[in-house]
């Protein structure tokens, strides 16, 4: 952490700039945030806080079900509104996650079911291995679907905050997510959402069994 003396620090679901060393003061501030990124300029914390600005990170269950209520009885031709999920259980012996999706999508002035499961298998599969997977498929079977727009909602924040540039891209696993994110992203316009999980929003809770299907399957 050192020389960092900007950060952009999530509290209450509100992201903003606290300036400061690593210290007391900035430590008890991160806990219990959803998420910060220590900088070594205000212009850069600032320009990592512009890549916020869009994103959709209503966090209290009822708004969330409201707000996709309102998408899903004004859904248009070619849009899908999509909740994604990964699942992973340790004790199991098991090397593999799995993953799911269900939404649903306007085509042809119809709206139809959007959903899938399955399981990513290979050494060291974790949970972040089923949450990535869940999205990109569902984004790819959308294009597929001829789609042109993707309302995605997923409960593991790290996807948005990769995905917008917020956090770095270090491991593999990030890098090829972002990569192929943004092949995706060029065919297809894609609009991040995060969902409280484990919230009864019925999407969210579908998708979640899929996912955990997904796994039992592996």
């Amino acid at each position: 952490m050192a020389g960092k003396n900007f950060w952009v620090i999530c509290i209450d679901y509100q992201p903003k700039i606290y300036e400061g060393a690593w210290g007391k003061n900035i430590q008890d501030k991160t806990k219990g945030s959803q998420f910060y990124r220590g900088f070594t300029s205000r212009t850069d914390a600032e320009a990592a806080l512009n890549k916020l600005r869009d994103l959709d990170i209503e966090h209290v269950p009822a708004k969330v079900r409201q707000n996709v209520e309102e998408k899903e009885n004004n859904l248009q031709n070619g849009q899908v509104i999509v909740f994604t999920d990964g699942s992973f259980k340790n004790g199991t012996g098991k090397q593999a996650a799995g993953w799911g999706y269900y939404g649903k999508y306007k085509k042809n002035d119809e709206i139809n079911p959007l959903e899938a499961h399955g399981n990513v298998k290979g050494k060291g599969a974790k949970q972040v291995n089923g949450e990535i997977t869940a999205a990109l498929n569902a984004v790819q079977a959308a294009i597929d679907l001829g789609l042109q727009k993707v309302d995605l909602y997923c409960d593991f924040w790290n996807l948005m905050l990769w995905d917008c540039g917020f956090y770095e891209s270090k491991k593999e696993v990030s890098k090829d997510f972002v990569k192929q994110m943004k092949d995706l992203e060029s065919q297809i316009e894609v609009h991040f959402h995060w969902s409280p999980g484990h919230t009864g929003i019925p999407y969210n809770e579908k998708a979640d069994e899929l996912a955990k299907r997904g796994f039992d399957e592996a």
